[in-house]
């Protein structure tokens, strides 16, 4: 896609983030020049770096730029390969969420019983608390919504 940068230096400047911050990311897949090989790289490259949550979009093209007129994947195979990011996403945060059981975290309540940790980890506080308060919390569990806060 013509970046700037090598994924060498991505990974690089990515490494000591990995473990102070929740990192996402945004992932086209099915740009005209990928193919299952490409693909797999995309994978490890998201499960080198870190990444916990990925929003997967499928190559469509876009008037004006070099691959406009370019759409060689078939939309089967981006459907696939989304379903096949998301799913590495969703793992990667639940293993990020469990790191969080039995730690302290301060959570910002944004909407009644849920809120996000400092680190954009997001967490199931209960209902009492009032949106906008700072909850001092413990991990108490895993959901596939967030980490339980005791």
């Amino acid at each position: 896609m013509g970046r700037r940068y090598s994924v060498s230096t991505y990974l690089r400047r990515l490494s000591p983030l990995q473990d102070e911050f929740n990192l996402t990311s945004d992932v086209i897949v099915g740009f005209p020049t990928e193919d299952e090989r490409a693909f797999a790289n995309t994978l490890r490259v998201a499960g080198e770096a870190g990444l916990t949550k990925l929003h997967v979009f499928p190559y469509s093209p876009r008037p004006g730029t070099v691959t406009a007129g370019d759409d060689p994947v078939p939309p089967e195979q981006k459907r696939s390969r989304g379903a096949r990011l998301r799913a590495a996403s969703h793992e990667a945060c639940l293993t990020r969420w469990r790191t969080k059981i039995d730690r302290e975290d301060v959570v910002l309540v944004d909407r009644p019983g849920r809120g996000y940790g400092d680190d954009y980890s997001p967490w199931l506080v209960g209902g009492e608390l009032p949106v906008g308060a700072l909850a001092h919390v413990r991990g108490a569990g895993v959901s596939e919504e967030g980490i339980l806060a005791a």
